[in-house]
């Protein structure tokens, strides 16, 4: 799966939390202005443990 986190949107933090190997999460240059960012970086963090490949800024072009 192929999820995107952004200012505007931003999938369930459940299904970022069950991303793993195999799964991309893109964090747009603006995901830090969402309220809610710190929550969805520990979901991040946590889909990055189990194998999910997270890409932000540089990495998204």
């Amino acid at each position: 799966m192929i999820y995107e986190i952004s200012a505007e949107y931003a999938p369930p933090i459940g299904d970022i939390r069950e991303l793993s190997a195999g799964d991309e999460l893109f964090l747009m240059p603006d995901w830090k202005s969402r309220p809610d960012w710190l929550r969805y970086l520990a979901a991040a963090a946590h889909a990055m443990a189990r194998g999910c490949i997270i890409r932000q800024g540089a990495d998204l072009g």
